[in-house]
């Protein structure tokens, strides 16, 4: 036998099922937001701005290739090189699309840009623009 529910709802058994999977699809909206923002804050802590890249996979294996050479890594386990160039900037390869670049310093080997594949090709072998940015 059907029952009214004090929200209004008629329907057998103990609670209103229907107002529970209201109450519970907005939790679930509620907390995918919520992790949205938490992983929109973590790009604000990043050494350079990792927005570009479109794959949280990307972003994670960046964040980890650069932790692991300011800690004092080896770039070439990430097949990374130096340029001939400049023997002071480091390429190092995220994936076909993405390269992070590195400049050796005094202080150590600290991260200085993220360049899509195209980018790159443009600035790459005696290119001024990318030299410049680490003579200011």
């Amino acid at each position: 036998m059907k029952k009214t529910f004090p929200c209004g709802h008629t329907g057998k058994g103990q609670y209103c099922h229907r107002c529970k999977q209201e109450q519970t699809r907005t939790e679930q909206i509620c907390a995918t937001q919520q992790n949205h923002k938490d992983w929109h804050k973590l790009f604000e802590l990043d050494a350079i701005d990792l927005r570009p890249l479109n794959s949280k996979n990307l972003v994670e294996k960046a964040r980890k290739i650069i932790a692991d050479i300011h800690a004092g890594g080896s770039y070439t386990i990430y097949k990374g090189k130096r340029m001939n160039y400049d023997r002071h900037v480091i390429s190092v390869p995220l994936n076909r699309d993405w390269r992070l670049i590195f400049q050796d310093t005094q202080d150590g080997i600290r991260c200085y840009q993220l360049l899509s594949h195209e980018q790159y090709n443009v600035k790459k072998p005696g290119s001024s623009q990318l030299h410049s940015h680490f003579n200011t």
